[in-house]
């Protein structure tokens, strides 16, 4: 009996389908980096940031979060 896949989207080099679009802007918008999407989806940072910037999704700015605890606030 074969092992189930796991979860993870496979790159196919085909265009993104909708389920890897949404699963794209729903964890981007969970809080987790480009970077760390693109880990979890199996496709480069600036693949998931074109697929961001297609669907709309208001982007953060880069370097995360810098609440008053960051140690670079003056």
């Amino acid at each position: 009996m074969p092992v189930a896949k796991s979860k993870r989207f496979a790159h196919t080099g085909r265009r993104p389908n909708e389920e890897r679009r949404q699963a794209v802007a729903t964890l981007y918008q969970s809080g987790l980096s480009i970077h760390a999407v693109s880990e979890l989806i199996g496709v480069s940072p600036q693949a998931v940031h074109s697929m961001l910037q297609r669907m709309g999704v208001q982007l953060r700015a880069r370097g995360g979060n810098q609440g008053s605890h960051s140690r670079h606030r003056k």
